[in-house]
């Protein structure tokens, strides 16, 4: 018995976590100047710094859903197993593929016994890497699954997405990702402040002339919003450099528990483009 976490693909973080958790993901995909597909596979199959690379080259990448199959191949290997299913998808603001899940999920419903939960985390990239981990730490801890569940739908509504983008002609020009052009307006010799409301849905914070001056006020309005004791993620594509530079700015500045960066997932950072900084945390207890 017991249940299994399930995620989609869109998470910064290395894969022997979710291996040591036993969590499964499902894959969503992308394609290079129309090429063969590729799952997203944690930098596997092409490399991070190739991926960005091709990007600042002026590639054109496209990212797509995971199909109607793929999410009942994973469900239905885990409801064979007589454990339940706790599919916490990446926002429904964003992206169709939780949707697809939840499709799924009802077509299987009727031919199993074990349960299949959904809940739209209304996260993505470091918010839902944050997310699965809180998750997997409750489930250790001895959480059930409607438990864990009630917890989700609690805890999405509380995790901050702030992200720099220094040109959102990806955004505009890039599949999956739901996102309405006239949003953003001019892009020619600014950066983009962008976050994630608490529907899951992509806004515009400000625009910043400068990447420097961009990077300046992502680094002081996330500490004057930290409170003691928070973890916090970075995610960037490919510019480790300014992620660096801004976890030690939140460690000199704020009472931050733990800081730590990786790379943005190809996924993500094929909307974002290169030179992309994220940064997400909690805003709220913890235990709520």
């Amino acid at each position: 018995m017991g249940y299994v976490i399930v995620t989609d693909s869109v998470l910064d973080i290395e894969e022997d976590f979710l291996f040591q958790n036993g969590i499964c993901t499902v894959p969503l995909s992308f394609t290079i100047e129309g090429w063969d597909t590729v799952e997203d596979d944690f930098g596997r199959t092409v490399s991070f710094s190739d991926f960005y690379q091709q990007l600042r080259d002026g590639k054109l990448i496209t990212t797509a859903q995971a199909q109607l199959a793929d999410f009942n191949s994973v469900f239905e290997g885990i409801l064979k197993s007589k454990r339940d299913v706790v599919y916490l998808g990446l926002s429904s603001g964003l992206s169709g593929h939780y949707r697809i899940g939840c499709v799924a999920a009802e077509e299987l419903r009727g031919r199993y016994r074990n349960q299949i939960y959904c809940v739209d985390t209304l996260a993505v990239s470091g918010g839902q890497t944050l997310f699965v981990r809180e998750a997997a730490r409750r489930k250790a801890e001895g959480m059930d699954a409607e438990q864990l569940v009630e917890w989700a739908e609690q805890f999405r509504g509380h995790i901050v997405h702030s992200l720099l983008v220094d040109d959102v002609k990806y955004l505009q020009r890039c599949g999956d990702l739901e996102q309405k052009n006239s949003l953003f307006g001019p892009r020619t010799g600014y950066c983009q402040l962008l976050h994630i409301t608490r529907n899951g849905v992509l806004a515009q914070n400000k625009k910043v002339r400068g990447r420097k001056k961009a990077l300046e006020l992502l680094a002081k309005q996330t500490a004057a919003q930290l409170s003691a004791g928070d973890e916090v993620y970075i995610s960037h594509a490919n510019c480790v450099q300014d992620a660096q530079e801004l976890a030690e700015y939140l460690v000199e500045h704020t009472e931050a528990k733990h800081v730590e960066y990786h790379m943005l997932n190809e996924i993500v950072g094929a909307h974002t483009g290169p030179g992309a900084v994220g940064v997400f945390f909690y805003q709220g207890e913890m235990g709520e």
